[in-house]
């Protein structure tokens, strides 16, 4: 078992952060995300924050009071927080227990998650004219389409050195 240094990725997307947390998050993890979490809302300015556990094999209750204390301590420097992803069996899990996550809004997937936070994605009503470099380019250029911020997010997590 490799024992080394483990790096959760924080992926920058325009002012939000995204990080997906998979596997097994250890104590130790847990307290690191937050300390990187905070100093990069600090240092880049970031209104919002989405944390998905989509891939997270257990939440158990010190994760979800170090994720309520990240959401807290966000809120306090300007950052609405999202937690998305969350599994049936965990939601179950977490309410037999008794533990609540205090201020931190949940959404059922990544998507919405973007979408609370002022990330559009195409719409039934968009359609390419040939008068942009492609059919869901806005004003900036950027690629809104699904395939664009997938895209995106791809990007990003390959160049902060994750994914290899």
């Amino acid at each position: 078992m490799d024992t080394g240094y483990q790096r959760i990725p924080i992926i920058k997307l325009w002012s939000l952060l995204l990080v997906p947390l998979q596997g097994e998050l250890t104590d130790n993890l847990a307290n690191q995300l937050t300390t990187e979490v905070l100093g990069r809302i600090h240092e880049q300015g970031c209104s919002g924050l989405i944390i998905d556990i989509t891939g997270l094999w257990l939440v158990d209750s010190h994760l979800c009071a170090v994720l309520s204390e990240l959401s807290s301590a966000a809120s306090l420097m300007g950052a609405r927080t999202l937690l998305s992803g969350m599994k049936p069996d965990i939601a179950l899990t977490l309410e037999t227990m008794g533990v609540e996550l205090k201020g931190v809004r949940t959404t059922l997937n990544l998507e919405d998650a973007l979408s609370a936070l002022g990330v559009r994605g195409p719409s039934l009503d968009d359609e390419w004219h040939g008068d942009s470099d492609g059919p869901n380019d806005d004003a900036a250029g950027f690629d809104s389409s699904a395939d664009g911020i997938e895209s995106a997010i791809s990007h990003q997590f390959f160049a902060n050195g994750f994914g290899r």
